[in-house]
């Protein structure tokens, strides 16, 4: 696909960044010398290479690179404490990191948590290589471009850490065919061409920014990337390089929306918003229609182990929807080339209406779990993905999502396992019982929440509960509320927390309880 670019549209601007354009043919040229670079620092085929770094074009030259020179790309969430990076790190048995400035103090401390590193590569820009790191810059320098390595088909791509109900996230197997073939679906359904512009202002670490980078490859069309969400600057964007497409979450569309400045801005260029991690409200629907009324809105629902896009809820459906609709509170239909049915208990196909769990097949479907078979073979047991969503088929095939089987909550468009807060509560010496869940939030679609049953003649506040997560879990994990109560928790058959009976008071009767 990079070759392709460069052949179709050899000068036509493939990233944009901080002021500094670059080609199609100078990206394929920077990937195949920085292939050969990591190809000189000893990686072999199959070999992994983490990325701890903001957005920037190297990024995505890093993305295509790693492949290029025969290794596996391990995008690390730079939101994630030192602990959980280096479970990331020592998991995937990556060889190499490559760090960038803001990340280069930390990244020095992960190497005694992860023996299998080899080398620290700094990418970053100062003019001095700090003295602990091999330098990108100086490499590349001394390098001729590579060959292709010739990955492909059924070798594996990337691996993404996602959380996990354990507490340690699990490393998603992507392949080159599954990514390939998401992104085409994707080309498809959204409509995007080589005269687009895409906006990625989402984490590269997230899958939704490499498949940016990757539909921008097939298309040889351009991509604007932002190190971090900021509503004021995405719109002076959006104005500047004429974005036609931007990928974003429902609380970045509102805080888009609500800007005082907006007005401004000349946004006639933005043709298409994606977003995903929770359905849009009717509120605010109404208001970005409003505000940019030549704008189409497609939801994708979708999770890291799909490839990830499941189904999509498309513009018409958004605009049927201001005339009272019913379909905005769904997640869509399937995407081409998906399958996507319920199951109960008994793995048996449920009708249109009844709830179950929602399960997948199709190419684009991760192998599995790095490194945790167990994992594999009961997340896909039946050659189904089992994705751990409880919901329904309507008679017209549009999906929707009512509950969570797997106990995750969505934030922001983050995952947060409620089991790894629940470790880090627990943790606390005044903490006798504690139950994780998401709660409804106007900003964050869900917010991290916990009901706390404190010891007996111990005393803790909420505001030392929350201190005591941020010690020890990424900002975006902790709870960010609290309730006490002294009452024993509601239990099930098997003493288990019966979190939907306390979670029901905060949902108040909502037909959607995520």
């Amino acid at each position: 696909m990079l070759r392709r670019a460069a052949l179709v549209n050899r000068h036509g601007i493939a990233t944009r960044f901080e002021g500094r354009q670059t080609s199609w043919a100078e990206t394929l040229d920077r990937v195949q010398r920085l292939a050969s670079a990591l190809q000189r620092l000893g990686l072999a085929p199959g070999d992994r290479v983490a990325i701890l770094a903001a957005n920037s074009e190297l990024y995505v030259q890093l993305l295509f690179a790693i492949p290029w020179a025969g290794g596996v790309v391990v995008p690390i969430n730079t939101r994630l404490a030192g602990e959980e990076i280096a479970h990331c790190l020592a998991d995937s048995g990556s060889r190499l990191l490559i760090v960038d400035d803001g990340f280069l103090r930390a990244a020095r401390q992960l190497q005694a948590l992860a023996p299998g590193l080899v080398q620290l590569v700094y990418a970053g820009g100062a003019s001095e290589t700090p003295g602990d790191c091999l330098g990108l810059a100086g490499l590349l320098a001394a390098c001729e471009p590579a060959a292709d390595a010739g990955r492909g088909g059924s070798d594996l791509f990337a691996l993404y850490y996602t959380g996990g109900t354990t507490g340690r996230s699990k490393g998603v197997m992507l392949t080159h065919q599954g990514m390939i073939t998401n992104t085409l679906q994707w080309i498809l359904e959204i409509g995007v061409g080589r005269d687009d512009v895409l906006l990625v202002v989402a984490p590269m670490f997230h899958l939704v920014g490499g498949l940016n980078a990757i539909a921008a490859a097939a298309l040889g069309a351009g991509l604007c990337l932002m190190p971090r969400f900021d509503p004021r600057a995405v719109l002076q964007m959006i104005e500047a390089e004429q974005v036609t497409k931007a990928a974003l979450v429902p609380t970045m569309i509102n805080a888009i929306v609500a800007h005082p400045e907006i007005a401004n801005f000349d946004l006639s260029s933005l043709r298409r918003i994606s977003y995903g991690g929770s359905p849009i409200s009717e509120t605010l629907l109404r208001r970005t229609l409003a505000v940019m009324p030549q704008t189409l809105l497609y939801q994708v629902y979708g999770q890291t182990e799909g490839g990830p896009n499941i189904s999509i809820l498309k513009p018409r459906d958004h605009r049927i929807a201001v005339d009272g609709s019913s379909k905005l509170g769904s997640a869509g239909q399937p995407i081409t080339g998906t399958e996507v049915v319920i199951l109960d208990h008994d793995e048996a196909v449920l009708p249109a209406g009844a709830v179950g769990e929602i399960c997948v097949r199709g190419l684009t479907v991760s192998p599995g779990y790095w490194n945790l078979p167990e994992e594999t073979a009961k997340a896909q047991r039946g050659g189904w993905l089992h994705t751990g969503d409880a919901g329904y088929l309507d008679a017209d095939g549009f999906l929707y999502i009512v509950d969570r089987i797997k106990d995750m909550i969505i934030t922001g468009g983050e995952n947060v396992y409620s089991q790894e807060v629940e470790n880090a509560l627990y943790s606390h010496p005044a903490v006798a019982e504690c139950a994780v869940f998401g709660i409804p939030d106007e900003r964050w679609g869900e917010r991290v929440h916990a009901v706390v049953r404190l010891r007996e003649g111990c005393s803790a506040s909420g505001v030392e509960l929350i201190a005591h997560c941020r010690r020890q879990l990424a900002a975006y994990k902790c709870i960010r509320s609290v309730d006490f109560r002294s009452e024993p928790f509601p239990l099930s058959g098997a003493n288990k927390i019966l979190k939907r009976e306390l979670r029901a008071a905060y949902w108040d009767s909502r037909p959607r309880q995520v």
